[in-house]
């Protein structure tokens, strides 16, 4: 009985194992949105979202923790299972990259809202431009903190899992653009939940009968808005030699650039939100454009084969 109990657990193991192994991304899809999800209940149970329970949770606490368990755990997990250590050092190094030019960094942070006062000339002349002059400092005081802080604790675990482990897997087998076409429902969907949490899209006032319908129209904007904002992401990741961390630095700089926080100071009466998501838009179609649907993708691949000949050559008796 004994052994028939040890041989069992290998087998099952190994069989898992195979199964994640031959799937991988259905595997990661799975995991992100039964840990990512699950991790949700208690503040959609708390006063944040249903208000069941009489709590109210730290919202960075939770997207924290959202975060890292559906997204960047599965990673590891899949990787792991797929290519072993040698795969999870690989996965480790791409998402602490930092070493890749420091325009790359210029952009990351500041290509946004730089294109976003541009965009913005054409309707407001040069206030912008004015305004910028005037209160350059809120880039250091407001804007820089309002993206390096989310970017520690939540932008970088999430392209962690989105770039650095799907969307990267996805780009090998179907290319980078249709890679971002396939990621952007699926990076939609997992922030569902998240529509109910401090009345982000609805409150206490929705009716219910309505909420279905603003949910489907919502997500599905936001599905549309994706495709862009994931051919910018992988067009960034490639052309920095597969830096998950720069991607993520970009990430925090969108969300920073399209809240109410600060470019409602330089742009005044135009959307700052639906600025930033024209600016995205344009700014992939011209990449796609310019690369012709490659997206950096020749540049990564070479950046790979370069640092895999580097660490042939380093190790004992290569010359």
């Amino acid at each position: 009985m004994s052994t028939t109990t040890k041989n069992h657990q290998p087998t099952t193991h190994s069989t898992l194992r195979r199964l994640v192994a031959g799937h991988p991304a259905t595997a990661f899809l799975v995991m992100v949105f039964g840990f990512g999800w699950s991790s949700l209940i208690p503040i959609l149970l708390s006063q944040n979202g249903f208000g069941v329970l009489p709590i109210e949770l730290p919202l960075t606490v939770v997207q924290t923790l959202v975060t890292v368990l559906g997204l960047a755990v599965p990673a590891f997990l899949v990787t792991a299972a797929t290519g072993g250590k040698e795969g999870v050092r690989d996965l480790v190094r791409r998402m602490l990259r930092w070493r890749v030019g420091i325009r790359w960094y210029l952009f990351a942070l500041f290509g946004l809202p730089v294109a976003m006062l541009l965009a913005a000339i054409p309707f407001l002349g040069v206030v912008p431009l004015e305004a910028l002059a005037q209160k350059w400092g809120l880039l250091f005081t407001v804007f820089l903190p309002g993206v390096i802080l989310p970017f520690l604790h939540t932008n970088l675990w999430e392209e962690l899992g989105w770039m650095g482990f799907l969307q990267s897997t996805l780009q090998e087998r179907r290319g980078p653009l249709l890679a971002s076409v396939m990621v952007a429902p699926v990076f939609a969907l997992f922030h569902l939940p998240a529509y109910f949490v401090a009345g982000w899209i609805v409150d206490e006032h929705t009716p219910l009968s309505q909420l279905p319908t603003v949910l489907v129209e919502y997500g599905s904007v936001v599905a549309v808005f994706a495709i862009f904002f994931r051919v910018l992401a992988i067009w960034l990741y490639n052309v920095t030699g597969r830096s998950v961390l720069l991607v993520g630095l970009f990430h925090s700089a969108f969300n920073m650039v399209s809240g109410q926080e600060l470019m409602p100071e330089f742009v005044t009466s135009l959307d700052a939100g639906l600025l930033a998501v024209a600016v995205v838009a344009m700014l992939a179609v011209v990449i796609a454009a310019l690369t012709k649907g490659r997206l950096g993708y020749e540049s990564e691949r070479a950046a790979q084969r370069q640092a895999e000949a580097v660490d042939v050559r380093a190790q004992p008796g290569v010359q």
